[in-house]
């Protein structure tokens, strides 16, 4: 499909780049100090810039999202960082390429990073939420010999109302497996996701200013 290639082309060499960078250094809570397999989570949602709103067929019966099992990543508060806490968005690492894809004409509908923990065995359900109405999901992270990673989003077209049930509602399911430092695209007719995993190198506060930006991330 050409909205696919299209976005393909766009990124191509983003993920080498990424590949290439180091484990990043965040200041931690003093309970995460020596612990292993943290790592930021950043992910990117858009609308395709030549959304195929009408040329697919939907389904029509949705299982329903189980929003109430999915944790909200924290608001960073300005203190080193635990577990499921937002990055400030100053140490994101994908704002030159959420950026790109606006330039583009691809709507950004959600960017957001946070820090977590995955050793082998864990499981996590995080929950993805739009303010305006134009989605909600969950993202399943788990850790077996690969990290995993499976993406459950209802988009709205017409938008979510407090009162009525959607008009439309259009479901972006995946499943990826995923390796840390590599930027991965999940492409969909309507939407499109970047996901990044990288590993972390914990820092005592006193070792680090990173976390001097009290700035939370926009959604």
């Amino acid at each position: 499909m050409r909205v696919i290639a299209t976005t393909l082309l766009l990124l191509a060499g983003i993920g080498h780049a990424i590949a290439d960078d180091e484990a990043v250094q965040l200041a931690v809570a003093p309970e995460l100090l020596g612990a292993e397999s943290l790592y930021t989570v950043e992910v990117v949602i858009f609308k395709q810039a030549q959304a195929y709103l009408d040329s697919e067929t939907w389904p029509t019966e949705l299982d329903s999202l189980e929003l109430n099992l999915a944790e909200l990543p924290q608001v960073n508060d300005g203190e080193p960082l635990s577990l499921t806490e937002e990055l400030p968005v100053t140490i994101f690492s994908l704002t030159e390429q959420a950026n790109q894809l606006s330039r583009k004409g691809y709507e950004l509908l959600y960017h957001n990073s946070w820090l977590d923990q995955f050793e082998p065995g864990a499981k996590r359900t995080m929950q993805l939420f739009d303010a305006f109405g134009n989605f909600e999901g969950t993202l399943r992270i788990e850790r077996q010999r690969y990290l995993h990673i499976y993406p459950t989003i209802n988009y709205y077209p017409n938008g979510l109302s407090l009162t009525d049930e959607p008009a439309e509602t259009i479901r972006f399911e995946e499943s990826r497996r995923m390796r840390s430092k590599d930027l991965h695209y999940i492409d969909h007719p309507v939407l499109g996701m970047l996901v990044l995993f990288r590993p972390v190198e914990a820092l005592e506060i006193e070792a680090t200013d990173t976390m001097t930006s009290t700035g939370t991330p926009n959604n």
